[in-house]
C-alpha cells in the first residue's frame, strides 16, 4: 500500500495533472500543458536531426571546397571557389600611415568613384590601400585593414567575408563598397554592394537616421554634433567607451521610441557594438592608444581622411580583442534586442545576452552575422546556398575554433540597398546647397591630445 501511495506521489509530482485532489478542468489544463511540452520537446528533437544533418552536408562542402587554417593561415579553396584569391597575413606593428608612401596619398573620388557608407573603407580607398574606385575584393580589402588599421589577421578576414556575402560576387570576390555597380560581376545573380541597410547600416546608426524615415545613406552632421555633446558630458571630453556606451543607449532608445520598424536584433546588437568598440581601438592614434581625441578620429568620420602624423596600431586588434570590447560594452548598457512590430510593440529576442562570456558572445554574433544571403543567389537559391556556406565554412569558421562554436549553416534575404536609381550611397561633398552639408566640422577641432571643450 505504501509502495502505491509512493509512486502515486512521485506521478503525481512528475505529471501534476494525475494528483487526486485538482478538479477535473485543473487535470485537463496540466495535461494540455504537458502535452505541450512534451510536442515542444520532441520539436527540439527533430530540430537538432536537422542541424545535425546540415553539419554533415557542410562537412561534405568544406572538404569539397577547402579552406580552413594550415598554421593560422587560410588554405586556397577548390571547387567552384577556387579562383577566389585569399587574404595574406601582413606585417604589423607601429607604422606611419599612410606616411611618404607615393602609392598611398589622399585623392579625392572621381564622379566613377564609389564610395560608401564606411568612413574606414571610404578613406582606403581614397588612399589606394583598396581600389579607389571602390571596387574592391575579399584578400584586398582584409590585407588593407591589417595594413592600414592594425587589425589582426582574424578580425580583417572576418570582416572583408562579411562584406563579400552581404553583397559581393563570390566566385570573383569582387563587391562595391557602395551600392550595386556594373564593374563587380554578377556571377549567380545582382551582386548588391555592402551599403544596403541591414547588414553593416543598421537602425540605431552612428551618423545615419533609420532607413524607416527615408534616406539612410546620408551622413547627418547634427548626429555628430549629438556625439561631440555626449563626449563633453560621457566621455570627459574624449570618444571613448564611456561617452560611446551613452551614445549606444540614446541611440537605441531613440529608435525604439520613433521607429515602429526598429530592427534591433541579434545584427544590430553585433553590428552597433562592434563598430562603437572600432572608434576607440582602430582610430586614435597608435602613439597614444589610449587616446580616443578627436584630432585623430574625426577627419576619418569628417573628410575620410587620415590625420596627419597619424600612427596605426602596435599590437594586432584581432577577434579575441573584439569580444571584450563587446563585452564591456553590452556590461555598460544591456539593452534587450528585439524588433518593433508598431510603436509601442516591441518584441524581444528570445535569447539572454546579459549571461554570454565574451566566448559565448563572439558565437551569438558568428551564428546570426552570417544569415544575410546575397540577392545575387535569391533566384537560385537551392543552387547556391551550398557555395555560400562553404565560404563561411573554409575561411570563417576555421578563425572561431578558440570559441568551440557550432556550424554556422542558416541564411535569410537581404535587406534593401540605399543606391536607386536616382542617388548614389556616398557621403555629402560639402555643396553649400546639400542640407547635409559638413563643410567646415573639422574646423573646431581640437589638437591631438586635447579634449573638446567649450564647442558649444
Amino acid at each position: 500500500m505504501r509502495t502505491d501511495i509512493l509512486l502515486m506521489a512521485s506521478a503525481a509530482s512528475a505529471f501534476p495533472f494525475m494528483s487526486p485532489g485538482l478538479d477535473k478542468e485543473k487535470r485537463m489544463e496540466d495535461l494540455t500543458k504537458r502535452t505541450e511540452q512534451t510536442r515542444t520537446a520532441g520539436q527540439e528533437l527533430g530540430r537538432r536531426a536537422i542541424v545535425a544533418a546540415n553539419n554533415q552536408k557542410r562537412d561534405l562542402v568544406t572538404g569539397l571546397l577547402g579552406g580552413g587554417l594550415i598554421g593560422g593561415v587560410l588554405q586556397p579553396l577548390s571547387g567552384i571557389l577556387a579562383d577566389l584569391d585569399i587574404p595574406t597575413p601582413q606585417g604589423f606593428g607601429l607604422k606611419e600611415i599612410p606616411g611618404d608612401d607615393p602609392d598611398h596619398q589622399f585623392i579625392a573620388p572621381q564622379a566613377s568613384d564609389v564610395r560608401g557608407l564606411c568612413p574606414s573603407l571610404n578613406t582606403l580607398a581614397n588612399y589606394g590601400y583598396i581600389s579607389r574606385d571602390g571596387i574592391t575584393s575579399f584578400a584586398e580589402a582584409a590585407n588593407a585593414a591589417q595594413t592600414a588599421w592594425g587589425f589582426g589577421y582574424d578580425l580583417s578576414t572576418f570582416l572583408s567575408a562579411l562584406g563579400l556575402i552581404a553583397g559581393g560576387d563570390l566566385l570573383s570576390g569582387k563587391y562595391s563598397i557602395g551600392g550595386a555597380d556594373a564593374r563587380v560581376p554578377n556571377s549567380l545573380g545582382p551582386a548588391l554592394g555592402i551599403a544596403k541597410h541591414g547588414t553593416f547600416e543598421i537602425d540605431g546608426s552612428i551618423s545615419r537616421q533609420d532607413n524607416y524615415f527615408g534616406d539612410q545613406s546620408n551622413f547627418i552632421p547634427s548626429r555628430w554634433h549629438t556625439i561631440r555633446k555626449q563626449a563633453e558630458t560621457a566621455g570627459s571630453g574624449y570618444f571613448n567607451e564611456d561617452m560611446w556606451i551613452a551614445n549606444q543607449k540614446y541611440n537605441y532608445e531613440n529608435s525604439k521610441n520613433t521607429n515602429p520598424e526598429f530592427n534591433g536584433g541579434a545584427k544590430y546588437l553585433a553590428v552597433s557594438l562592434a563598430e562603437r568598440a572600432f572608434m576607440y581601438r582602430a582610430f586614435p592614434n597608435g602613439t597614444t592608444p589610449e587616446v580616443a581625441d578627436a584630432a585623430n578620429i574625426e577627419p576619418f568620420w569628417l573628410a575620410n581622411e587620415f590625420p596627419e602624423h597619424w600612427f596605426r596600431r602596435n599590437d594586432p586588434y584581432g577577434l579575441p580583442e573584439l569580444a571584450l570590447d563587446l563585452v564591456n560594452l553590452y556590461a555598460g548598457y544591456p539593452f534587450l534586442p528585439g524588433v518593433n512590430d508598431g510603436l509601442d510593440n516591441f518584441i524581444p529576442l528570445d535569447d539572454d545576452i546579459s549571461t554570454k562570456t565574451p566566448n559565448q558572445l563572439m558565437c551569438f554574433i558568428l551564428t546570426n552575422i552570417f544569415d544575410t544571403v546575397p540577392g545575387q543567389v535569391q533566384p537560385l537559391l537551392a543552387e547556391n546556398i551550398d557555395t555560400f556556406a562553404g565560404l563561411i565554412s573554409g575561411v570563417v569558421s576555421p578563425f572561431f575554433g578558440n570559441f568551440e562554436c557550432e556550424a554556422v549553416n542558416s541564411f535569410s534575404a537581404p535587406g534593401q540597398s540605399c543606391a536607386t536609381a536616382d542617388k548614389k550611397c556616398t557621403d555629402p561633398a560639402g555643396d553649400a546647397t546639400n542640407p547635409f552639408d559638413n563643410t567646415g566640422m573639422l574646423a573646431d577641432t581640437p589638437a591631438p591630445g586635447k579634449p573638446l571643450t567649450n564647442q558649444y
